[in-house]
């Protein structure tokens, strides 16, 4: 818990100017209950705080049928220098690369999921729909 309260800080630092994020949510993931409702409440109640943040877009992708990134989840982060590096979960290890054709391919499931995200306004609004169902 520390570790990830300790992550999330640098959307909101004041020393350093705070890091862009863009998430892509899986519908899915408002629904599953994951622990008990409280903290389904907690947690989604946190999503809704994040996206308010001028530096934070959280966006819910609608699966219409579809699978949203099947290949798991994964962070494409750019540095400084505009160079990339993705992390990747797998079910044994996190894996990361710099490797020009798996960022290409990550580059294409991006454009994917964002296609079919919904625009930010409606992705809280869903957001907030499903808190109703774990409050």
């Amino acid at each position: 818990m520390e570790a990830r309260t300790a992550r999330q800080s640098i959307l909101n630092r004041e020393d350093a100017p705070p890091t862009a994020l863009t998430a892509l949510l899986s519908e899915k993931v408002l629904g599953h209950l994951v622990g008990s409702p409280e903290v389904m409440r907690e947690q989604i109640e946190l999503l809704l705080a994040l996206s308010e943040l001028p530096n934070v877009t959280i966006q819910i992708v609608r699966n219409n049928g579809r699978p949203a990134g099947t290949g798991g989840a994964f962070v494409v982060a750019t540095m400084e220098d505009r160079s990339e590096v993705a992390y990747m979960e797998t079910t044994v290890r996190g894996i990361t690369t710099d490797t020009p054709s798996d960022l290409a391919k990550l580059s294409e499931t991006l454009r994917e999921l964002r296609a079919r995200a919904l625009p930010e306004d409606m992705s809280r609004d869903m957001v907030r729909e499903a808190l109703e169902k774990w409050t």
